[in-house]
């Protein structure tokens, strides 16, 4: 590919010394700095976060493409090309993929999500250009065999029965179409049998050919590896992929719900499981930050308010939580429950008046500083190995940029008590929200 002088040539290296010279500031105290990011000619990010002291190096591909990308009579596309992918090249096997990185005392793995697919190789270090070599054999020259199609048809049907038989998940994937109606998001993460039997090896090639492209992807390395080496090998494996268009995506605006809508369903469960949820804003946005703070408040850990009031104080419940979920465009707030059916209309009632409270009644300094403990605390404990590393940073890049990882602890810390409040006001309707219920048989 001919070589062009584009923005995409330069190094960035974010340090807190660089930090007067970016147009984002960068957080002196977040624990992923430094960190080097280069963009080749073609569009492909690469981000490197070196870790001299973790003698684990993963070689994480992201793509930003999901399930709320899945075509019409596709649902679950996404979700079935992730499992093909390293299904064999022209120069492996499956099992020759699996063979080379568990014989070097590796292992691999792979998710789809709504916004992106993701694949991910962790090896002792001193094997990360094989793992780098792997990764872009698959990802570039996967065959999506009619019989290996075939084959994995079979294990995401059993993908998609467990996921009914859990009550938690099921609550999720019914509450989705409601929350979002209308839009992408409303997709069937997994997808159904009947449109997954609508799925071949023309499917498969043509998705690989519009998403799979240099410009819609983000290679992350994290470990004991240096940044220009993961650089020159990258731009040896992907440097001569031309970019393309990717398929445009329709403005997809906040749904508004004006209503309780009840989703209910019996099964033969001794508990009630319940998910009261509220349609968010995107998770690179003040509110969000703003929500997900108001989600550590409410129902996360012992000490929350819902905890101790719902668990502990008034037995109403066995367990609960509150979430915050971000996606790229849109996110979900939900207090998800576990408790006895008899508990429901009280449970109900007093999640009610917590939020309306949260509304009328700025948190306490107390509250707010635990708040800000914990979400540190959080994001350290859930950063403490290189794959967790490389998944955070990769997901943050996809959902608007790798300073919002960088920053997310000082992004979370500076939200105030009036922030929490107002965001509280703007999407937590007591009047207008998403009421899951998985209730025992005849209860």
């Amino acid at each position: 590919m001919k070589r062009r002088l584009v923005a995409g040539l330069l190094v960035l290296m974010l340090t807190a010394a660089a930090a007067p010279a970016l147009a984002v500031s960068v957080d002196p105290d977040s624990p992923l700095i430094p960190i080097a990011m280069r963009v080749l000619d073609n569009g492909l990010r690469v981000i490197v976060k070196e870790i001299p002291s973790y003698p684990i190096a993963t070689v994480n591909v992201w793509v930003d493409v999901g399930a709320k990308d899945d075509p019409p009579g596709y649902s679950g596309l996404a979700h079935f090309f992730e499992h093909l992918t390293f299904k064999g090249t022209p120069t492996r096997s499956a099992g020759q993929i699996a063979y080379e990185i568990e014989s070097v005392g590796g292992y691999l793995n792979a998710m789809t999500s709504l916004d992106f697919t993701t694949y991910f190789i962790a090896v002792p270090s001193d094997h990360v250009d094989l793992a780098m070599e792997i990764q872009a054999d698959v990802l570039r020259h996967s065959l999506f065999e009619p019989s290996a199609i075939d084959q994995e048809r079979t294990v995401i049907h059993e993908e998609i029965r467990l996921r009914q038989a859990s009550p938690q998940t099921q609550l999720i994937d019914m509450a989705l179409p409601r929350l979002f109606p209308g839009t992408p998001y409303a997709q069937h993460p997994v997808g159904t049998v009947e449109d997954l039997a609508n799925v071949g090896q023309s499917a498969m090639r043509d998705f690989h050919a519009a998403y799979y492209v240099p410009n819609n992807m983000v290679l992350v390395v994290a470990g004991d590896v240096r940044a220009d080496d993961i650089f020159a090998q990258a731009e040896q494996l992907y440097g001569d992929i031309e970019p393309k268009v990717v398929p445009p995506r329709p403005y997809i605006p906040l749904p508004k719900l004006d209503s309780v809508i009840p989703i209910e369903e019996e099964r033969e469960v001794s508990q009630s499981y319940v998910l009261i949820g509220f349609p968010a804003p995107g998770a690179v946005t003040r509110d969000g930050a703003a929500l997900t703070m108001a989600g550590v408040i409410l129902g996360q850990g012992r000490s929350s308010r819902l905890y101790r009031s719902l668990v502990e104080e008034q037995h109403l419940a066995n367990d609960v939580s509150a979430v915050y979920d971000g996606f790229a465009e849109l996110g979900l707030f939900a207090i998800i429950a576990e408790l006895p059916p008899e508990n429901v209309d009280a449970f109900t009632a007093a999640v009610l008046a917590e939020i309306g409270r949260l509304q009328v009644e700025p948190v306490s300094e107390a509250e707010l500083a635990r708040a800000r403990t914990l979400a540190r605390s959080s994001l350290a404990f859930s950063n403490q190995s290189s794959v967790n590393v490389a998944m955070f940073l990769g997901q943050r890049e996809i959902y608007g940029g790798v300073m919002n990882a960088v920053n997310l602890i000082s992004i979370l810390e500076g939200i105030t008590a009036e922030d929490i409040q107002r965001a509280a006001q703007s999407y937590l309707s007591s009047e207008a929200y998403i009421f899951g219920h998985i209730r025992p048989q005849g209860r």
